[in-house]
Protein backbone atom coordinates (compact mmCIF):
# COMPACT_ATOMS: atom_id res chain seq x y z
CA UNK A 1 0.00 0.00 0.00
CA UNK A 2 3.33 2.35 0.19
CA UNK A 3 3.00 2.80 -3.44
CA UNK A 4 -0.46 4.50 -2.91
CA UNK A 5 1.67 7.81 -1.21
CA UNK A 6 4.09 8.03 -3.31
CA UNK A 7 2.99 10.52 -5.36
CA UNK A 8 2.42 13.11 -2.17
CA UNK A 9 5.89 11.96 -0.26
CA UNK A 10 8.89 14.24 0.32
CA UNK A 11 12.40 12.98 -0.71
CA UNK A 12 13.48 12.62 2.65
CA UNK A 13 9.82 10.87 4.27
CA UNK A 14 9.64 7.34 5.34
CA UNK A 15 5.79 6.04 5.46
CA UNK A 16 5.95 4.46 9.02
CA UNK A 17 2.60 2.25 8.50
CA UNK A 18 0.23 2.49 6.50
CA UNK A 19 -3.29 0.87 6.93
CA UNK A 20 -7.01 0.41 5.83
CA UNK A 21 -10.29 0.86 7.77
CA UNK A 22 -12.32 -2.44 8.80
CA UNK A 23 -14.50 -3.28 5.72
CA UNK A 24 -17.40 -4.83 7.43
CA UNK A 25 -17.73 -1.46 10.05
CA UNK A 26 -17.53 0.73 7.39
CA UNK A 27 -20.38 -1.32 5.06
CA UNK A 28 -22.63 -1.51 8.31
CA UNK A 29 -22.37 2.07 9.31
CA UNK A 30 -22.83 3.42 6.37
CA UNK A 31 -25.74 1.17 5.16
CA UNK A 32 -27.56 1.79 8.91
CA UNK A 33 -27.63 5.18 8.26
CA UNK A 34 -29.35 4.49 4.90
CA UNK A 35 -32.00 2.47 6.81
CA UNK A 36 -32.79 4.91 9.34
CA UNK A 37 -33.51 7.89 7.18
CA UNK A 38 -35.58 4.82 5.08
CA UNK A 39 -37.34 4.40 8.12
CA UNK A 40 -38.10 7.91 8.85
CA UNK A 41 -38.99 8.51 4.94
CA UNK A 42 -41.37 5.59 5.29
CA UNK A 43 -42.85 6.37 8.32
CA UNK A 44 -43.90 10.17 6.61
CA UNK A 45 -45.26 8.40 3.73
CA UNK A 46 -47.35 6.39 5.60
CA UNK A 47 -48.87 8.80 7.77
CA UNK A 48 -49.18 10.68 4.43
CA UNK A 49 -50.68 7.84 2.77
CA UNK A 50 -53.09 6.14 5.46
CA UNK A 51 -54.48 9.33 6.83
CA UNK A 52 -57.31 11.03 5.28
CA UNK A 53 -57.22 14.63 4.25
CA UNK A 54 -59.51 17.29 5.27
CA UNK A 55 -62.25 15.94 2.57
CA UNK A 56 -61.52 12.36 4.07
CA UNK A 57 -59.74 11.43 0.76
CA UNK A 58 -57.38 8.66 1.79
CA UNK A 59 -54.42 8.06 -0.92
CA UNK A 60 -54.42 5.22 -3.22
CA UNK A 61 -51.85 2.38 -0.97
CA UNK A 62 -49.93 1.26 -3.91
CA UNK A 63 -48.40 4.94 -3.73
CA UNK A 64 -46.29 2.74 -0.89
CA UNK A 65 -44.18 1.17 -3.99
CA UNK A 66 -42.32 4.70 -4.37
CA UNK A 67 -40.77 4.93 -0.85
CA UNK A 68 -39.47 1.38 -1.24
CA UNK A 69 -38.57 2.15 -5.10
CA UNK A 70 -36.69 5.35 -3.42
CA UNK A 71 -34.92 2.93 -0.85
CA UNK A 72 -34.00 0.55 -3.47
CA UNK A 73 -32.59 2.73 -5.22
CA UNK A 74 -30.69 4.50 -2.43
CA UNK A 75 -29.52 1.21 -1.74
CA UNK A 76 -27.95 0.35 -4.70
CA UNK A 77 -26.32 3.97 -5.23
CA UNK A 78 -24.62 3.89 -1.67
CA UNK A 79 -23.17 0.09 -2.37
CA UNK A 80 -21.80 1.52 -5.38
CA UNK A 81 -20.56 5.00 -3.59
CA UNK A 82 -19.28 2.77 -0.74
CA UNK A 83 -17.39 0.86 -2.92
CA UNK A 84 -15.79 2.88 -4.63
CA UNK A 85 -14.58 4.99 -1.77
CA UNK A 86 -13.22 2.45 0.04
CA UNK A 87 -11.44 1.02 -2.98
CA UNK A 88 -9.86 4.48 -2.58
CA UNK A 89 -9.77 5.03 1.15
CA UNK A 90 -6.41 4.62 3.20
CA UNK A 91 -4.52 5.61 5.73
CA UNK A 92 -0.53 6.19 6.64
CA UNK A 93 1.57 8.04 9.37
CA UNK A 94 4.95 9.18 7.86
CA UNK A 95 8.18 10.59 9.64
CA UNK A 96 6.60 14.22 9.23
CA UNK A 97 3.04 13.81 8.85
CA UNK A 98 -0.21 11.97 8.78
CA UNK A 99 -1.74 11.20 5.34
CA UNK A 100 -5.28 10.48 4.24
CA UNK A 101 -5.89 8.82 0.23
CA UNK A 102 -9.62 9.24 0.00
CA UNK A 103 -12.48 10.13 -2.64
CA UNK A 104 -14.82 8.84 -4.89
CA UNK A 105 -14.58 10.25 -8.45
CA UNK A 106 -10.75 10.74 -7.86
CA UNK A 107 -8.06 10.29 -5.82
CA UNK A 108 -7.85 12.54 -2.85
CA UNK A 109 -5.00 13.87 -0.07
CA UNK A 110 -5.01 15.34 3.11
CA UNK A 111 -2.27 15.55 5.44
CA UNK A 112 -1.56 17.07 8.13
CA UNK A 113 2.42 18.04 9.64
CA UNK A 114 3.21 16.32 12.92
CA UNK A 115 4.74 19.53 14.63
CA UNK A 116 1.06 20.84 13.80
CA UNK A 117 -1.09 17.91 15.79
CA UNK A 118 -2.30 19.64 19.30
CA UNK A 119 -4.71 16.54 20.38
CA UNK A 120 -5.41 13.31 19.46
CA UNK A 121 -9.03 11.36 20.31
CA UNK A 122 -9.82 7.93 20.42
CA UNK A 123 -13.82 7.27 19.86
CA UNK A 124 -15.13 4.10 20.32
CA UNK A 125 -19.03 4.15 19.20
CA UNK A 126 -21.90 2.29 20.62
CA UNK A 127 -21.33 0.90 16.80
CA UNK A 128 -18.68 0.03 17.14
CA UNK A 129 -18.53 -2.44 20.63
CA UNK A 130 -22.21 -4.09 19.18
CA UNK A 131 -20.12 -5.40 16.56
CA UNK A 132 -17.59 -6.01 18.56
CA UNK A 133 -14.69 -5.58 16.02
CA UNK A 134 -12.22 -3.67 17.71
CA UNK A 135 -12.05 -0.78 15.48
CA UNK A 136 -12.63 2.81 16.90
CA UNK A 137 -11.92 6.56 15.25
CA UNK A 138 -8.90 8.38 16.00
CA UNK A 139 -9.40 12.21 15.23
CA UNK A 140 -6.63 14.24 15.18
CA UNK A 141 -6.48 18.09 15.89
CA UNK A 142 -4.30 20.80 14.80
CA UNK A 143 -3.32 24.33 16.22
CA UNK A 144 -5.22 25.61 12.83
CA UNK A 145 -8.10 23.59 13.41
CA UNK A 146 -9.69 22.48 16.44
CA UNK A 147 -11.13 18.71 16.83
CA UNK A 148 -14.81 19.69 16.33
CA UNK A 149 -13.93 21.40 12.85
CA UNK A 150 -11.42 18.75 12.30
CA UNK A 151 -11.50 16.42 8.84
CA UNK A 152 -8.17 14.55 10.05
CA UNK A 153 -9.14 11.55 11.14
CA UNK A 154 -8.73 7.76 10.58
CA UNK A 155 -12.34 5.80 10.82
CA UNK A 156 -13.11 2.44 11.49
CA UNK A 157 -9.88 1.70 12.32
CA UNK A 158 -8.64 -1.78 13.67
CA UNK A 159 -7.10 -1.39 17.53
CA UNK A 160 -7.79 2.08 18.04
CA UNK A 161 -6.04 2.70 21.15
CA UNK A 162 -2.63 0.49 20.03
CA UNK A 163 -2.77 2.38 17.00
CA UNK A 164 -2.73 6.04 18.57
CA UNK A 165 -0.09 5.18 21.37
CA UNK A 166 1.89 4.19 18.26
CA UNK A 167 0.85 7.23 16.13
CA UNK A 168 1.62 9.49 19.45
CA UNK A 169 4.72 8.37 19.69
CA UNK A 170 5.68 9.04 16.59
CA UNK A 171 4.46 12.38 16.93
CA UNK A 172 6.27 12.86 20.33
CA UNK A 173 10.01 11.92 18.53
CA UNK A 174 9.15 14.08 15.75
CA UNK A 175 8.24 16.60 18.05
CA UNK A 176 11.39 16.24 20.82
CA UNK A 177 13.79 16.09 17.16
CA UNK A 178 12.55 19.47 16.29
CA UNK A 179 12.97 20.03 19.91
CA UNK A 180 16.37 19.53 20.27
CA UNK A 181 17.30 20.62 16.89
CA UNK A 182 16.00 24.11 17.64
CA UNK A 183 18.17 24.06 21.21
CA UNK A 184 21.14 23.32 19.04
CA UNK A 185 21.13 25.77 16.73
CA UNK A 186 20.36 28.13 19.37
CA UNK A 187 24.04 26.69 21.00
CA UNK A 188 25.57 27.00 17.94
CA UNK A 189 24.50 30.32 17.43
CA UNK A 190 25.72 31.66 21.27
CA UNK A 191 29.04 29.90 20.32
CA UNK A 192 29.40 32.23 17.55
Amino acid sequence: MEELFSVVLDDDEKIIKTFKPSKSKMWFSVLLKVVLFFIWFVGLACVTIFLPDENGYVVDRIYLLIPLCVFVFIIIVSCILIAVYYHNLCYAYTNKRLIVRSGIFGVDYKSLDMGMIGAVNVNVSLLDKMLRKNTGTITFGSMASPIGMNQYRFAHVLSPYDTCKEIKSTIDAFKNKRINKSDNIQDNEKEM
